[in-house]
């Protein structure tokens, strides 16, 4: 067991030392092997800008265009060749030409970070970060395009400087509180494929003087004690579909997730679907009825109209073989 993980650890370290040589070739910011002096502590930024073009960028979109600016003008000329080399090393086969503000990320170097840092006049020295905010000092990491995280170039966003970390530069993973913010829960209706049928019929009547006998109980809601027997004029049947509601609520499992840098973050919910009304096989017609008073001699026309638009119905269904229903 133990000649097991010597030898792991030996693999190990030549697999460091191989990334780490695929972006040290020239550049002397990728270089380690003079820095046995303690490092510089460095507790404020600004004093020598390596690159003053790209001080105080707020955004990789600003910090891109600013390079792209700098390689396309007459401007800048020995720092984007400065610039332009060690992206080469890292990956960048023609410098800034290849860079895309994609690679381009904003990062915090906590304090403690030791690596090399440029200066003004484009020297490099051994330096240890020591931020005054407890997140450490603001910086924009360009990636390396082969993916590897041992060869991310960083450039200092308050003086321009460039810094290329000792050991790959990791936020270690942290657990944060879930929020779900807004409605957690919602009706959804749905419509049904059963259908319910109402049927509005439209009566005209006159008030009679004398009334002898009473109507039929199927006018029992005309409330006119002396209203003529009522003629159907008007009817009209209405479909429509049954809705069925359903309640959706959305919840989380657990009460923090666990966020790590460069990773998706995955966060488990339940669904609950709930039915709260539904279709209960039987839904009756319903019958609306409107009463409209008129006069007595539109009453009498209207019976008299009425009937003969009947008989012809029943001529019609005599001669066609068909009943007339409409």
């Amino acid at each position: 067991m133990k000649r097991i993980f010597l030898i792991s650890t030996m693999i190990t370290a030549a697999s460091a030392a191989f990334a780490q040589s695929q972006c040290s070739q020239n550049s002397p910011i990728y270089k380690f092997n003079g820095n046995s002096s303690a490092p510089k502590e460095i507790h404020h930024l600004g004093s020598a800008p390596e690159f003053p073009f790209l001080r105080n960028k707020t955004s990789a979109h600003e910090l891109y265009m600013a390079i792209k600016k700098s390689e396309r003008g007459n401007m800048n000329k020995a720092a984007m060749s400065e610039l332009n080399g060690m992206l080469m090393e890292i990956g960048y086969a023609d410098g800034a030409q290849d860079l895309r503000e994609s690679n381009i990320s904003m990062q915090y170097l906590p304090s403690g970070t030791e690596g090399n840092m440029g200066s003004a006049g484009y020297t490099y020295s051994y330096a240890k970060l020591m931020a005054p905010d407890p997140q450490g000092f603001k910086a924009w990491k360009i990636a390396s395009p082969s993916g590897n995280a041992t060869c991310n170039l960083y450039i200092m966003a308050k003086c321009g400087n460039a810094f290329y970390p000792k050991t790959a530069t990791t936020t270690a993973c942290i657990n944060v509180p879930v929020n779900l913010t807004g409605d957690d829960s919602k009706e959804v209706t749905l419509d049904g494929a059963s259908v319910q049928t109402t049927t509005d019929k439209v009566y005209v009547y006159y008030h009679k003087r004398h009334r002898r006998r009473a109507l039929s109980s199927d006018y029992a809601d005309l409330t006119d004690p002396k209203a003529s027997t009522p003629i159907l004029v008007s009817r009209t049947d209405k479909m429509s579909a049954v809705p069925q509601t359903y309640r959706v609520t959305v919840s989380t499992p657990s009460n923090s997730v666990q966020v790590c840098p460069d990773q998706t973050l995955d966060v488990a919910t339940n669904i609950n679907v709930e039915k709260e009304s539904e279709y209960t096989g039987y839904y009756p017609k319903a019958t609306s009825k409107n009463y409209k008073l008129v006069s007595r001699r539109v009453y009498r026309k209207t019976l008299h109209k009425m009937r003969k638009a009947r008989r012809k119905e029943h001529r019609v269904s005599q001669l066609t073989g068909v009943d007339v229903n409409r």
